[in-house]
């Protein structure tokens, strides 16, 4: 996952909005401790329709489409 591609949630996540969280860009990437104590990958996404951005595991979402 990088800056640019195009995410959403899988379709297990619950109690979300399908059409704002069907596709939002990566803006950015923190891999190890700059963001979480374990390490694990942070993404920061911002989702068509909203004004914020917002951090997640890289495990909650879904890549469907790759920047180049």
């Amino acid at each position: 996952m990088k800056i640019g591609d195009l995410v959403k949630h899988p379709a297990g996540m619950r109690n979300v909005c399908n059409d704002m969280y069907s596709m939002g860009i990566v803006l950015q990437v923190k891999r190890g401790q700059e963001l979480h104590p374990r390490g694990e990958t942070q993404v920061e996404v911002m989702w068509r329709g909203e004004q914020a951005s917002l951090f997640y595991h890289k495990s909650q979402l879904e890549v469907i489409s790759e920047n180049r």
